[in-house]
Order: C-alpha cells, then structure tokens, then sequence
C-alpha cells in the first residue's frame, strides 16, 4: 500500500489541526487520545479509508457484526457515526483513528492502527460473533454480554503484539458505555461490554469476490471477463425472474418502478449485479479496458457501457451509491 494512501485521508478528515500538534503529542511518555469534530464525510465514506480497508481484507466474508458478509463492509459500518471520531497518538509515532457504528451506543465499533508513516498496520472490530437466526425472519444471534469480541485483522507475517495499540482502544468504552461500567449499581456494572477475547486474524485481500456458482442459469462464459473480482455479487437473475438473494428468488426480475425508470425493448436474458468498493473512476477505467468497442454513455447518475461480442449484445451499468459502494449491472441479450 502507497505511503500517502491515509495521510491523504487524514488531511480529508479535519486531522490538519490534530497533526499540527504531532510532535507535542509523540513526545508525551502517554498515548493521548483527542475527540475530533464531525468531519465532512464519515470515515466509511472516504473513498482512500475504504481502500486501505479493502487492501488489507479484500472482499472476504465472516460473521462478526452481521451474518456471512463482506468483512470490509462489516469494519466500515464499524466507524461510519460522525460524532464519535477519536484520534489516538501513541509516542513512536503510531495513530489509532476509531469511531462506532451507527446503530446503538458504540456496542459495535472499528478503528485503524497507522504507522508512523501513515500505512496501515492493522484494523480492529469490537463485536458479538454475530451469526444467522435458525429461523429465516429471526433477528441475528450475537454473543451475550459479556462475551464481546475484539477481532483484529493483520497483514500476513505480522506479530500480534504490533497491534497493542488496537486493544488498548477496546477497552477505552465509548462514553455510555463507560459509564454504565463506572455505575454504582452492580447490574449495570455486569451489563457493561467487556472484551472477553481478542482474535488476531490474517486479512485475504486477494481472495475473489465472487464464484462461477453463484451466477445465474444462461449467463454466458463470455462475459465472465467482465465480472471483475474486486466485488461481490449482490444480486442476480435470468429468465425474467430473481435468482438471488434467495429471499427474493422467484420474483420479476424488474419492479414496475424499474420498468418505469428504465424502458427497455426486451428484459435481458441473464444479468448480474456486483457490488464494489473500489473508486467508480478505477472502475469506469477499468471497463474502457474490458469492454473496448462498447459505446459510453451517461445516464443520469450511471455510466453506461453498450457493446456486443460471440454471445450477443450485453451492457455494463455503473452507479455510484457512495457509502455503500459502487453497483456494477452487466445485462446479456443472447442472439436470436
């Protein structure tokens, strides 16, 4: 990962302040930790922060906040409040940047360790081991209290002692938190989060987002080149039905809303929908490279790419949903 990949985020996110006082604070024989104001754009929409995240666990999937999902979604709605951003600065120089997720009092929460040179060493997520109901409709099942999880994701060969600064974090309670822990009733102290266990897991950025399995009946091999790999599959259909997600499967494959807003001749044979946290320009870059000879268009918030090869002709939509990604449709219409 390039040097300049979180100090250029940093600079995006109000810490111009914060490191004008990196020297006092290095020399401190203590980490301090300082409060930062609400920055312009939460840390989970910074696009350089979401690709630090994604270099380091790629499109993986796991069970700690949420059931089965995108690991690197998981640590961004770890830190996506914009209130609750903290700087920590450990005295070699070293950088915790930590905020909590949206929903709760900060049970769930994630923070970056960056080196002195502004590379990121580790990511951490405070968490329940959360994991799918045995009923479908069921909320999800986490860990109770106060069995709470610090999982921490590390670049292959590193030590886990070089992410100390990420438990030290864990156990510095959000403010509801610490104050239920600091409570003088005893039920409130026995409710309050504790790290139980700290896991030290090996991030896989290189793992692909997506399988040949999970794209639908009739979609051709012929296009799978257009199916990047930094994405995961978020949707799929064919034959004018859904095929995933399964709780969908059966239905149309276009609402009359998405009929209305999208007039189409004839519905795709077969499509695919990714999703992608890379920047939507690398992407667009990306297809100009991937489907050469396609016409570009945009519209609206879309770029469009219209092109044709052995199958028939197909289509690749892009559009930027920002926090969330990037959404990437590719539609084939096999030849008559």
């Amino acid at each position: 990962m390039k040097k300049t990949l979180i100090q250029s985020a940093l600079a995006s996110l109000v810490f111009a302040c914060a490191l004008t006082a990196h020297a006092q604070d290095a020399a401190a024989p203590a980490p301090v930790t300082t409060e930062l104001p609400p920055p312009a754009l939460r840390l989970s929409e910074q696009t350089r922060i979401r690709s630090a995240v994604i270099g380091l666990v790629g499109y993986a999937r796991g069970s700690y906040t949420e059931p089965d999902t995108l690991i690197a979604q998981q640590l961004l709605e770890g830190m996506r409040s914009k209130f609750d951003v903290t700087r920590t600065v450990w005295p070699d120089g070293r950088q915790v940047i930590a905020s909590v997720s949206g929903n709760g009092h900060g049970e769930e929460r994630a923070a970056m360790l960056i080196d002195a040179d502004g590379r990121v060493q580790a990511v951490g997520l405070v968490n329940g081991h959360c994991r799918a109901a045995a009923k479908r409709d069921d909320p999800k099942v986490c860990n109770p209290l106060p069995q709470t999880v610090l999982s921490v994701f590390q670049h292959a060969g590193a030590s886990q002692a070089d992410a100390a600064p990420l438990v030290a974090w864990s156990k510095r309670l959000p403010s509801y938190l610490a104050a239920m822990a600091e409570s003088d009733d005893p039920a409130d102290v026995a409710a309050a989060q504790k790290i139980a266990r700290v896991e030290y897991i090996t991030g896989q950025p290189n793992v692909p987002g997506w399988r040949v399995a999970q794209l639908p009946p009739g979609f051709p091999a012929s296009l799978h080149p257009m199916l990047v790999q930094t994405a995961e599959v978020n949707s799929s259909a064919s034959a004018g039905k859904i095929v995933l997600p399964k709780g969908l499967a059966g239905l149309p494959m276009r609402t009359a809303y998405e009929r209305s807003q999208r007039p189409e001749a004839q519905l795709p044979d077969a499509e695919v929908t990714l999703r992608s946290y890379e920047p939507i320009a690398k992407l667009v870059d990306t297809y100009r490279e991937l489907a050469k000879g396609a016409t570009l268009d945009e519209e609206g918030r879309e770029v469009v790419f219209n092109g044709t090869d052995g199958a028939g002709r197909y289509s690749v939509r892009l559009r930027d949903a920002k926090e969330t990604g990037v959404f990437i449709t590719v539609a084939s219409w096999k030849r008559k």
